[in-house]
């Protein structure tokens, strides 16, 4: 799987984690079970797998890259 195919399928994972925690702060869903703030912050870190932060970091690192070059 390219880098590129890595973020997609990362970031449609995390359109519907955002999608889902809409739903649970509009009242629309209702939470399966009642979580901790601590299990809520693991929850959240935990979102991407060693890949997808790979992925992510080296995507992050050409765009970096690219700005610099377009605007030195």
């Amino acid at each position: 799987m390219s880098n590129e195919e890595k973020i997609l399928s990362m970031l449609t994972k995390m359109q519907s984690d955002i999608d889902t925690t809409k739903e649970l702060l509009t009242g629309k869903k209702e939470p399966e079970k009642k979580m901790t703030q601590r299990e809520v912050f693991m929850g959240l870190a935990n979102l991407l797998n060693d890949d997808e932060k790979e992925a992510l970091g080296k995507y992050m690192a050409a765009e970096e890259a690219r700005k610099a070059a377009l605007y030195g």
